[in-house]
């Protein structure tokens, strides 16, 4: 299955630009791989798979304004959630600056405006800076990104943690310790025969 294919199968409406910007990322992925260890995925398979197409995924709960992207390594979601939601302003943010670098690449080539990128640990964001979500996709487990992200969590805003199988007893884990969070779980659509979920994490309103 193609790139396009693979957008029509999750749902995913795309313009001619934004398909020719992914294809970018996708080539310049796999040519920055040969020489930097970006990721573990080196074929053109498992890139658009596991790095463009997983991305996209929570397409349906990503909304306008300001998200950041904890430990985002090269760029993911970051860098496809940044081009397909030209209204909301994407930070990525990771400590290793080498896989930063990519970021940056690909933010020139593509002309990405609404992407800043941060090179910085979690801990050491300033917490005058305010977001509408938080997305990670393998940072650390549920309990572990609450504990990181609500600091810098507009009083509206919500986490958005991509997980895989285990999702329910982090759920678990996490209601137990954060009893002033709602957490509601969700299926993502994906070409791949492997269950992907998404945590949508809410504080309770006083």
């Amino acid at each position: 299955m193609g790139l396009t294919e693979s957008l029509q199968h999750i749902g995913l409406a795309y313009s001619d630009t934004q398909l020719a910007a992914l294809q970018t990322i996708l080539e310049e992925h796999l040519k920055w791989n040969r020489v930097f260890n970006l990721s573990a995925h080196r074929d053109e398979h498992s890139v658009l798979v596991y790095q463009i197409l997983d991305s996209l995924t929570p397409y349906n709960f990503v909304r306008d304004g300001e998200l950041l992207d904890i430990g985002t390594g090269p760029g993911f979601p970051g860098l496809p959630l940044a081009l397909f939601f030209p209204n909301t302003h994407v930070t990525v943010l990771d400590s290793n600056d080498k896989k930063l670098a990519f970021a940056r690449h690909i933010k020139s080539l593509c002309n990405l405006s609404n992407l800043t990128v941060v090179h910085k640990r979690v801990e050491e964001l300033s917490t005058t800076q305010q977001f509408d979500q938080i997305i990670s996709r393998a940072f650390t487990h549920l309990n572990g990104m609450i504990e990181c992200s609500l600091a810098f969590l507009k009083p509206d805003g919500e986490i958005l943690a991509m997980k895989g199988a285990q999702a329910e007893s982090e759920i678990v884990d996490a209601q137990s310790t954060h009893g002033t969070c709602i957490i509601r779980l969700h299926k993502l659509p994906h070409v791949v025969d492997e269950q992907r979920m998404l945590a949508v994490v809410k504080q309770r309103s006083e």
